[in-house]
């Protein structure tokens, strides 16, 4: 039987969006953390007060919701204010970033699209998304 459930303590971080100091990307339902994942995939992003995400961009559709904090996300240049309630979307491809203007940790739950697909069966790879700074 496939993996139903995961609890916090299985979650994986270390991903590429780690490289920003004040960031954390916690991989969730992934391939790495048992899941047979095929088409999606969730993570949870903490990014700490003043700090924000590295600019960065995905050959996926991927959607947030902020679960907690506010700040702005920088979309192909362009700002758009966010608090805890609401969600985001991220185009495929488009150049984007998150940053913390609160005084809290904002935490997005993160879903993704099919990006890793064309890459499996080499799962895991270093980086699937390209890092802009």
């Amino acid at each position: 039987m496939s993996k139903v459930v995961i609890k916090p303590n299985e979650f994986i971080g270390g991903a590429p969006m780690e490289t920003r100091p004040g960031v954390r990307d916690w991989k969730v339902i992934y391939p790495e953390t048992g899941f047979p994942t095929k088409t999606l995939i969730l993570g949870i992003v903490e990014i700490e007060p003043g700090a924000h995400s590295p600019l960065h961009k995905h050959n996926c559709e991927e959607v947030y919701y902020v679960l907690q904090g506010r700040g702005y996300i920088e979309s192909e240049g362009q700002r758009y204010n966010f608090s805890a309630g609401d969600a985001i979307y991220n185009r495929e491809n488009s150049v984007h970033r998150v940053f913390n203007t609160g005084t809290e940790t904002i935490r997005l739950c993160v879903v993704g699209g099919i990006m890793f697909v064309g890459l499996l069966p080499n799962w895991p790879t270093k980086s699937p998304y390209e890092i802009l700074e």
